[in-house]
């Protein structure tokens, strides 16, 4: 049987397996699949926007591609990436620095 709350629903936590402000210095940073994450890329990117969106950033992101044995990227209906590009930069920068 449910019970009564008298305190109202608790706060709701922030909680993140990744935090990403180490890499939030405006530089593209390589996450790869299986070795910085092991999620699916798409979880990852969800993650990575999530983080961005609550610390004050704008994340740039792209999937990095399966690559066939000489170097050519697989479509992705063949495979799924591998990894995914990050750049994070401040929603705002503070005055006289450009992003």
């Amino acid at each position: 049987m449910p019970q009564i709350m008298p305190e109202g629903l608790p706060d709701r936590t922030t909680w993140s397996r990744y935090d990403f402000s180490r890499w939030a210095d405006g530089k593209a940073w390589k996450f790869v699949r299986g070795e910085d994450y092991q999620s699916t890329t798409e979880s990852f990117r969800y993650n990575v926007r999530r983080w961005a969106k609550a610390h004050g950033y704008e994340a740039a992101v792209r999937t990095l591609p399966a690559t066939d044995e000489s170097g050519r990227p697989l479509p992705a209906s063949k495979s799924d990436p591998i990894g995914l590009g990050v750049c994070f930069t401040p929603r705002n920068p503070p005055k006289g620095q450009s992003q």
